[in-house]
């Protein structure tokens, strides 16, 4: 919440409790006003609103399985309960004379309903919530059960309830009682607060916003005089509170279509996580209906009908959270073939499922490397039009790259007339050797079919090597690249200068694991800078 906004927020929601002071400071201004019947429908219409709300958290609560929401519900209902007695203890409208159980409900209903905010405020683990929710029958009794012993109490003037009403419509006790109401609220505010600053919920705001008017409330319910000016604001205050929620959720309504998702923000972490999840595989689904039509012919515009309807079902959508979901999906599949193609598919898969491989940083792994470049590219882009060479690139790479893909290659870098890929990550594969040497074999006759019917173009020349790597993202925080580096990949790309074009050479170590399948020839030892010994390496000439 900007500055700004949260300061106007603050100063529009303390203004009861400094309109309370100057009342009671000032005793001038707190005038005398007493009409029965307007008392009579505010305090109703108050309650009404809050039963309102009850009924529609709780049916939320049921449907997200979420003890929170119970909770929550159970505030507006004690209050709706209690304040719903307190109309009916209005002289002259329904009973002739005042009741003192009716007359002093209001604190007790907001307290009992403080205490089921505070509740509310716990982040219960799953072993808690789960026990919780089996007694979802007996909290949604508590409200019911607690009226009809108050009503019982104040019919049968039973003590405490069998004296006359005070003129300030409180007594010690109760005065007390409402104090922990106000306390107890102020200890969900705080907490809701700090959850509003992590989830932005417009609705959790106006929730922190009705505890705020409703600690002024029990305030001024402790304070103020009946009829007086002072005793009306704790009545408006709680109307206000409960008619905030109200119309925020009757907008919110409009919006969304339906009531399901109204309260989620309000919700515990594990049912915020929970709904995450379901959206993520919703996100999943639909990108996968949406390749379907894509691959039928259906056109981008055409409605998704009984897709869209099935998905809405499992998923409990409404119908703009359907709407936006579609949407989402056309852009995550956009973004997920532009990335794609700026990848391979396997290293794409890889931070797709886990974004923490993309951190920079490397292992160790034994990999085999494949280096392929083109002989003699040089004087042919010297002497050829631009567009051609372009051409003949594309052309070439447009038939290698699907056969490393193929055997399970990571394309990690072209550059210019040359490319690089590495088998044995971010995937294992026990056969990396071999995949890589039937990579380079088929990648040598992909590019003779195609050289056949372009002489003048230059040939691929092919090198492999196996051994221990530097594997990961290299680079800096703005931009990397997911690459193998050491002495792995600098012999790899020796080995590709030696070889002829159409040939691939291999290393010792990718020789040893190939074993008994391969055919080779050997070629003279290669004497490689930083190295004591000559390497042997050979010419691949065929797989068994």
């Amino acid at each position: 919440m900007p500055r700004l906004r949260a300061l106007t927020w603050a100063a529009a929601i303390s203004l009861p409790a400094l309109g309370l002071w100057l009342l009671l400071s000032h005793p001038m201004f707190d005038a005398h006003y007493e009409h029965h019947p307007q008392h009579f429908w505010l305090v109703l219409a108050a309650a009404t609103m809050a039963m309102a709300m009850g009924v529609l958290l709780f049916r939320a609560a049921r449907s997200r399985r979420d003890v929170r929401l119970i909770l929550v519900s159970l505030m507006f209902q004690f209050a709706a309960g209690f304040l719903g007695l307190h109309a009916i203890a209005t002289p002259g409208v329904i009973l002739r004379t005042p009741n003192a159980g009716f007359v002093y409900a209001v604190p007790v209903g907001l307290t009992l309903g403080g205490f089921a905010a505070v509740a509310s405020a716990i982040e219960y683990g799953p072993v808690a919530a789960a026990r919780l929710n089996r007694l979802a029958w007996l909290l949604s009794a508590l409200p019911v059960l607690t009226l009809m012993v108050w009503g019982i109490f104040s019919l049968t003037g039973l003590p405490p309830l069998d004296g006359v009403p005070s003129a300030t419509e409180t007594t010690q006790p109760l005065v007390v009682f409402g104090y922990a109401g106000s306390l107890s609220y102020l200890i969900a505010a705080v907490v809701y607060a700090r959850q509003f600053f992590r989830r932005r919920g417009t609705l959790l705001l106006t929730v922190l916003s009705a505890f705020v008017l409703l600690i002024e409330a029990l305030l001024a319910v402790g304070y103020g005089r009946s009829w007086q000016a002072s005793w009306w604001e704790w009545h408006v205050l709680m109307l206000v509170a409960f008619a905030l929620i109200a119309v925020t959720s009757h907008v919110q309504f409009r919006r969304e279509g339906s009531s399901l998702g109204l309260f989620d923000s309000v919700t515990l972490n594990q049912t915020m996580i929970a709904l995450e999840r379901d959206y993520a595989r919703a996100l999943t689904e639909m990108v996968e209906v949406l390749r379907e039509r894509a691959a039928g012919g259906v056109p981008a515009d055409q409605p998704l009908g009984p897709a869209g309807v099935e998905l809405s079902k499992r998923f409990a959508l409404t119908e703009r959270q359907l709407v936006v979901l579609e949407q989402n999906a056309r852009l995550y599949r956009q973004l997920d073939e532009l990335f794609r193609s700026y990848m391979s598919p396997q290293v794409a898969t890889a931070l797709l499922a886990n974004p923490a491989q993309a951190d920079l940083g490397g292992r160790i792994a034994e990999v085999s490397v494949l280096m392929a470049d083109l002989s003699g590219f040089t004087p042919f882009a010297e002497r050829t039009d631009p567009a051609l060479v372009v051409h003949m690139l594309n052309t070439y790479y447009g038939a290698i790259v699907p056969v490393i893909l193929n055997e399970g290659g990571v394309v990690v870098q072209f550059v210019g007339d040359a490319v690089m890929a590495v088998f044995n990550v971010p995937v294992p594969q026990p056969d990396h050797a071999l995949r890589a040497a039937r990579a380079g074999l088929l990648l040598q006759r992909s590019v003779a079919r195609i050289a056949a019917e372009q002489p003048g173009w230059p040939r691929f020349r092919v090198g492999i090597n196996t051994g221990p790597a530097l594997v990961g993202n290299i680079g800096a925080a703005q931009m990397r690249n997911y690459t193998a580096i050491g002495d792995t990949t600098n012999l790899a790309a020796r080995l590709q200068t030696v070889a002829h074009p159409g040939d691939v050479v291999i290393g010792p170590l990718t020789r040893a694991q190939l074993g008994d399948r391969v055919a080779v020839a050997p070629l003279r030892a290669l004497v490689v800078k930083g190295r004591r010994e000559p390497v042997n390496c050979f010419v691949l000439q065929g797989l068994s």
